[in-house]
């Protein structure tokens, strides 16, 4: 008894077949399941920001299930994670979106002044044009690359941080040619991939211009919720005058639209507040799984494992596979890895979310520093007349940071003093071989901190 679709297919087609209808009794996570079977192009609005993520991370799951292409999430201005789905928005060729309605009324760019920097390893260009285009774009010049739509320039390096990356690409020039372009770690420093080209999109978006209904003219438009979305933004209805419109709902409305017949999974005695222990769950779905399919979507390989063994223990099996096994299997119960928010029933078919299972966990985001705070940190402790260790070259006295220029190209340096005058200077992004000494612990200590070898009192520049 494999994993029935069949009313999913049914209403794809209806969809596919029309210019309005509304969709009604979706419950759980089964809109985003109808979602991700379309094949027409859509957009699909949410009324708030908090929505359009749950929404999103939903077909993240249905998409693997599916084997089809995840939807892009159109984030809110501002967000990191918003100019690279507008990217997605300018770029790609067969548009699926999900957005808040605040995000998709945000002025946008014309479809073909989206402006894209693109550069190529061996490509000739003068460095004043790559970063004057930059800052007209919206970048921040900064001494140290440190987040997105930040840029950094010394000399023959140009760092810039394109809000799309995940980290901060380094352009190196040999003249007016791009020497090298690698990707870095802000923390370190140290190169993580080198490319031979890149795009870098703007930091900033336009104040006014064109929305995203316009840059998606024949797109289909989903309206979860339509009646709450229509009440806050009236101003929709001129947007959406002669566009074709599909309008979700999780009431089940008599008389009004296709009706799916999809239902919570509460009153079977399965949910969290529903029963007295997990045990008491086990057995009640060992039970049901003689008549139902049922999928238990847990968060994580160790959560599908913990109840997995929990069924064992009942002397029942639930096999873990994969989500794109999902549809294959012919019996169940099964439990698969992954992020729903909520399961739902539809004929003989139970899909439950680790929450339905689990209860809720509590909301906790760990405070997270930024990558770079180590460097910014450690440039700002030092203070002239520090004894300062190097990986290779040892103890010696920081004397301040100073511009310099070495072999015709022009750099900040940390400038490092030793016993009899010598001197060595260190560019800012080396500031990783270089640590504040601790006489208590030691040089040596130090030195193998950094990954180097026994001090060696030098005179020379690195390189």
């Amino acid at each position: 008894m494999p994993l029935d679709l069949s009313v999913f297919e049914k209403t794809v087609s209806a969809i596919e077949y029309s210019k309005a209808l509304s969709i009604t009794s979706l419950a759980g996570s089964s809109g985003p399941l109808l979602v991700c079977s379309l094949k027409k192009p859509y957009l699909l609005l949410t009324l708030s920001e908090e929505t359009a993520i749950k929404f999103h991370a939903d077909t993240v799951f249905w998409s693997r299930v599916l084997s089809v292409e995840t939807p892009s999430l159109i984030n809110y201005p501002g967000t990191r994670e918003r100019m690279k789905s507008l990217k997605e928005l300018y770029c790609k060729g067969q548009p699926r979106f999900i957005s808040s309605v605040d995000a998709a009324l945000a002025p946008l760019w014309a479809k073909k002044d989206f402006p894209l920097a693109s550069l190529t390893r061996g490509q000739t260009i003068e460095r004043d044009n790559i970063t004057d285009n930059l800052r007209k774009q919206g970048y921040l010049t900064v001494p140290v690359v440190a987040g997105a739509g930040e840029m950094s320039v010394r000399g023959g390096i140009i760092d810039v941080y394109s809000p799309d990356k995940e980290h901060p690409l380094r352009i190196e020039f040999f003249g007016d040619e791009i020497e090298s372009l690698r990707f870095f770690d802000v923390g370190t420093q140290l190169s993580v991939e080198e490319i031979h080209d890149v795009q870098i999109c703007p930091a900033a978006e336009p104040e006014e211009g064109t929305n995203i209904f316009d840059l998606l003219p024949e797109c289909l438009i989903l309206l979860d919720e339509p009646d709450d979305i229509k009440r806050q933004h009236p101003e929709l209805s001129d947007l959406l005058q002669e566009r074709d419109i599909i309008n979700l709902r999780s009431l089940p409305l008599e008389g009004e639209g296709l009706n799916m017949g999809l239902q919570s999974a509460s009153g079977l005695r399965l949910l969290r507040e529903e029963r007295k222990s997990l045990e008491d769950f086990v057995r009640r779905a060992g039970k049901m799984s003689r008549d139902h399919y049922i999928v238990m979507v847990c968060s994580s390989e160790s959560q599908a494992k913990r109840l997995s063994e929990l069924f064992m223990e009942q002397d029942l099996t639930a096999d873990i596979i994969a989500a794109s096994e999902v549809l294959r299997k012919r019996y169940s119960p099964v439990i698969t890895a992954g992020d729903i928010s909520r399961g739902f029933v539809f004929g003989n078919v139970i899909v439950l979310a680790e929450s339905d299972i689990f209860g809720e966990r509590p909301k906790f985001k760990p405070s997270r520093k930024s990558n770079v705070s180590n460097l910014i940190s450690s440039i700002e402790d030092f203070k002239e007349g520090d004894y300062l260790v190097h990986i290779e070259h040892g103890i010696g006295k920081f004397t301040g940071i100073q511009k310099q220029r070495i072999e015709g190209v022009e750099d900040d340096f940390i400038t490092i003093e030793y016993l009899g005058g010598d001197t060595l200077s260190v560019p800012l992004e080396r500031i990783n071989t270089v640590q504040k000494y601790d006489a208590q612990e030691g040089v040596q200590a130090r030195v193998d901190k950094l990954g180097g070898r026994t001090w060696q009192r030098t005179k020379q520049k690195v390189p």
